[in-house]
Protein backbone atom coordinates (compact mmCIF):
# COMPACT_ATOMS: atom_id res chain seq x y z
CA UNK A 1 0.00 0.00 0.00
CA UNK A 2 1.14 3.13 -0.79
CA UNK A 3 -0.05 6.27 1.49
CA UNK A 4 0.88 9.46 2.40
CA UNK A 5 3.79 10.10 5.09
CA UNK A 6 2.97 10.95 8.49
CA UNK A 7 4.78 12.95 11.03
CA UNK A 8 5.51 9.82 13.13
CA UNK A 9 7.13 8.01 9.60
CA UNK A 10 9.95 10.01 9.64
CA UNK A 11 12.77 8.15 11.63
CA UNK A 12 11.23 5.12 9.22
CA UNK A 13 11.67 7.09 6.62
CA UNK A 14 14.97 8.57 7.35
CA UNK A 15 16.41 5.18 7.82
CA UNK A 16 15.55 4.15 4.17
CA UNK A 17 17.25 7.64 3.09
CA UNK A 18 20.57 6.57 5.05
CA UNK A 19 20.66 3.16 3.60
CA UNK A 20 20.38 4.80 0.20
CA UNK A 21 23.07 7.23 0.81
CA UNK A 22 24.95 4.49 2.39
CA UNK A 23 24.54 2.52 -1.10
CA UNK A 24 25.36 5.51 -2.85
CA UNK A 25 28.67 6.26 -1.31
CA UNK A 26 29.79 2.17 -1.45
CA UNK A 27 28.74 2.96 -5.46
CA UNK A 28 31.23 6.40 -5.31
CA UNK A 29 28.59 8.47 -6.14
CA UNK A 30 28.19 11.86 -4.72
CA UNK A 31 24.64 12.15 -4.94
CA UNK A 32 22.69 12.49 -1.43
CA UNK A 33 26.07 12.48 0.33
CA UNK A 34 26.22 16.36 1.81
CA UNK A 35 23.63 15.73 4.38
CA UNK A 36 20.76 16.10 1.62
CA UNK A 37 17.88 14.78 1.95
CA UNK A 38 17.92 15.53 5.84
CA UNK A 39 15.44 15.72 8.06
CA UNK A 40 14.41 18.75 7.81
CA UNK A 41 13.72 18.72 3.68
CA UNK A 42 11.79 15.32 4.64
CA UNK A 43 9.78 16.92 7.56
CA UNK A 44 8.83 20.02 5.16
CA UNK A 45 7.37 17.55 1.97
CA UNK A 46 5.41 15.58 4.79
CA UNK A 47 4.04 18.86 6.19
CA UNK A 48 3.51 19.92 2.17
CA UNK A 49 1.24 16.51 1.95
CA UNK A 50 4.42 15.78 -0.93
CA UNK A 51 5.46 12.35 0.94
CA UNK A 52 4.53 9.31 0.24
CA UNK A 53 5.63 6.04 1.48
CA UNK A 54 5.20 2.55 0.33
CA UNK A 55 4.26 0.08 3.31
CA UNK A 56 4.45 -3.56 3.35
CA UNK A 57 3.60 -6.04 5.65
CA UNK A 58 2.80 -2.92 8.62
CA UNK A 59 6.62 -1.80 7.40
CA UNK A 60 7.81 1.38 5.66
CA UNK A 61 9.80 0.04 2.65
CA UNK A 62 10.01 3.01 0.26
CA UNK A 63 9.39 7.00 0.30
CA UNK A 64 9.10 9.12 -2.74
CA UNK A 65 8.26 12.97 -2.65
CA UNK A 66 6.08 13.79 -5.84
CA UNK A 67 5.30 17.76 -6.77
CA UNK A 68 3.27 18.62 -10.00
CA UNK A 69 6.04 21.46 -11.00
CA UNK A 70 9.69 21.58 -10.80
CA UNK A 71 11.51 24.99 -11.77
CA UNK A 72 14.68 23.16 -12.80
CA UNK A 73 13.01 21.36 -15.17
CA UNK A 74 12.17 24.78 -16.98
CA UNK A 75 16.09 24.83 -18.08
CA UNK A 76 16.87 21.64 -19.76
CA UNK A 77 19.92 20.77 -22.38
CA UNK A 78 17.33 18.46 -24.79
CA UNK A 79 14.24 18.56 -25.00
CA UNK A 80 11.08 16.96 -23.14
CA UNK A 81 8.65 14.54 -24.76
CA UNK A 82 6.16 17.10 -24.74
CA UNK A 83 5.40 20.28 -22.61
CA UNK A 84 1.99 18.63 -21.07
CA UNK A 85 1.34 19.15 -17.50
CA UNK A 86 3.19 16.78 -15.66
CA UNK A 87 4.31 15.08 -11.81
CA UNK A 88 7.77 14.88 -11.07
CA UNK A 89 8.72 12.16 -8.36
CA UNK A 90 12.31 13.01 -5.92
CA UNK A 91 13.86 11.46 -2.96
CA UNK A 92 12.15 7.93 -4.35
CA UNK A 93 14.32 5.63 -2.50
CA UNK A 94 13.90 2.13 -0.90
CA UNK A 95 14.79 0.00 1.75
CA UNK A 96 17.89 -2.30 0.91
CA UNK A 97 15.99 -5.85 1.79
CA UNK A 98 13.22 -5.14 -1.10
CA UNK A 99 16.04 -4.28 -3.61
CA UNK A 100 15.35 -5.97 -7.26
CA UNK A 101 11.77 -6.64 -6.32
CA UNK A 102 10.00 -3.63 -8.88
CA UNK A 103 8.81 -1.52 -6.70
CA UNK A 104 10.10 1.78 -7.65
CA UNK A 105 7.82 0.46 -10.69
CA UNK A 106 5.12 0.00 -8.43
CA UNK A 107 5.59 3.51 -6.58
CA UNK A 108 6.16 5.28 -9.87
CA UNK A 109 3.19 3.22 -11.69
CA UNK A 110 1.30 4.53 -7.83
CA UNK A 111 2.10 8.49 -9.25
CA UNK A 112 0.02 7.96 -12.46
CA UNK A 113 -2.72 6.17 -11.57
CA UNK A 114 -3.25 8.30 -8.55
CA UNK A 115 -2.47 12.21 -9.97
CA UNK A 116 -4.54 10.54 -13.25
CA UNK A 117 -1.33 12.04 -15.14
CA UNK A 118 0.10 10.78 -18.52
CA UNK A 119 3.19 12.51 -17.96
CA UNK A 120 6.36 11.83 -15.13
CA UNK A 121 9.35 13.44 -15.35
CA UNK A 122 12.37 12.31 -13.17
CA UNK A 123 16.04 13.06 -12.54
CA UNK A 124 19.25 11.10 -11.51
CA UNK A 125 23.00 11.45 -11.09
CA UNK A 126 25.26 9.70 -14.15
CA UNK A 127 26.11 7.28 -11.57
CA UNK A 128 23.30 6.07 -10.78
CA UNK A 129 23.09 2.97 -12.81
CA UNK A 130 20.57 1.41 -10.68
CA UNK A 131 18.12 4.09 -11.29
CA UNK A 132 19.34 4.18 -14.97
CA UNK A 133 18.47 1.25 -15.45
CA UNK A 134 15.20 0.90 -13.55
CA UNK A 135 13.96 3.77 -15.82
CA UNK A 136 14.88 2.58 -18.95
CA UNK A 137 12.96 -0.76 -17.97
CA UNK A 138 10.19 1.41 -17.01
CA UNK A 139 10.13 2.86 -20.71
CA UNK A 140 11.13 6.68 -19.32
CA UNK A 141 13.07 8.45 -22.23
CA UNK A 142 16.35 10.33 -21.71
CA UNK A 143 15.52 13.76 -22.54
CA UNK A 144 18.52 15.86 -21.78
CA UNK A 145 20.47 17.41 -18.70
CA UNK A 146 18.99 19.46 -16.13
CA UNK A 147 21.27 20.81 -12.99
CA UNK A 148 19.96 20.24 -9.57
CA UNK A 149 19.98 23.14 -6.72
CA UNK A 150 20.41 20.63 -3.56
CA UNK A 151 24.33 19.37 -4.88
CA UNK A 152 27.27 20.95 -5.94
CA UNK A 153 27.59 17.73 -8.58
CA UNK A 154 24.28 19.40 -9.95
CA UNK A 155 24.30 17.70 -13.26
CA UNK A 156 21.54 15.23 -13.77
CA UNK A 157 20.09 13.01 -15.94
CA UNK A 158 16.75 13.42 -17.06
CA UNK A 159 13.80 11.59 -18.39
CA UNK A 160 10.47 11.81 -18.88
CA UNK A 161 7.77 9.06 -19.72
CA UNK A 162 4.51 9.84 -21.45
CA UNK A 163 1.66 7.38 -21.24
CA UNK A 164 -1.07 7.34 -23.79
Amino acid sequence: MIRLAHIDDLNDIMNIIKEAQLRMKQAYMTQWQNNYPNPKVILKDILDKSLYVYVQDGLIIGTMSVFSYDVVYDNIEGTWLNQNPYMVIHRIALASSTLGQNKTKEMIDFVFNHFKTKDIRIDTHPKNTPMIKSLERQRFVYCGIVYVTTDKDALRLAYHKHII
